[in-house]
């Protein structure tokens, strides 16, 4: 339904629903930080650590789990 309706824009629509929604985005950052300093920090802090991570493991050939699991969904 969503897919649809965003095919279905021009665009300069799609353009501007995406700038929009980055819009958003930052100000509900920046209105949480205002209440909490400290989410400004420790978000960023984590998501680098992540990426840390990822990337350090991706360096010494850690292979991606191929899906293939005991997980019973």
């Amino acid at each position: 339904m969503v897919r649809d309706l965003y095919s279905s824009l021009t665009a300069r629509e799609q353009r501007a629903l995406r700038w929009s929604a980055a819009a958003t985005a930052a100000a509900l950052w920046l209105a949480t930080a205002w209440a909490d300093p400290w989410i400004l920090v420790t978000v960023p802090m984590i998501a680098v650590a992540y990426f840390g991570f990822v990337a350090r493991s991706r360096r010494n050939g850690v292979a991606p789990d191929d899906g293939d699991s005991d997980w019973d969904f």
